[in-house]
């Protein structure tokens, strides 16, 4: 089976068992054009549970890495907050490089990293995942 396969080394719990999954922050990517990538709850999902939902979004053609790329440079970052707790528990990055961006919200969500951390966070200049800051800036 699969423990054995795994020789219950490396994977967390007693010997001889495997971890748990977690799907709080399972990624999805559809490789279209642009590619859209998005983890955990939508906005819709959230409100529906009652979460105390903070939303922030930002256009990639005004982010400097969308600006520099030109055609072929639509898409956005949406993120989706659970103001209660102060984390990330979703989001959403079209574009040329969506399911890529996407991996630094993955863990953002997985993690559940605080949002003060987040904003405070350097992000390479200039890259479509920059766009992550300012979505971030633009919670409300």
């Amino acid at each position: 089976g699969v423990a054995s396969l795994l020789g219950a080394s490396g994977s967390s719990g007693s010997a001889g068992t495997v971890p748990r999954a977690d799907y709080r922050a399972l990624p999805r990517v559809t490789f279209t054009d642009p590619e859209v990538g998005a983890v955990g709850l939508t906005e819709q999902q959230a409100r529906q549970r009652g979460i105390n939902v903070q939303v922030g979004f930002t256009e990639l053609p005004s982010s400097a890495r969308g600006w520099i790329h030109k055609v072929g440079n639509e898409g956005f970052i949406k993120v989706v907050a659970d103001a209660d707790r102060g984390v990330l528990i979703g989001a959403t990055s079209v574009g040329p490089a969506g399911g890529e961006v996407l991996s630094g919200l993955v863990v953002a969500v997985h993690a559940a990293v605080p949002l003060g951390q987040l904003r405070h966070m350097i992000y390479a200049y200039p890259t479509f995942h920059r766009a992550i800051e300012v979505a971030l800036r633009n919670l409300r």
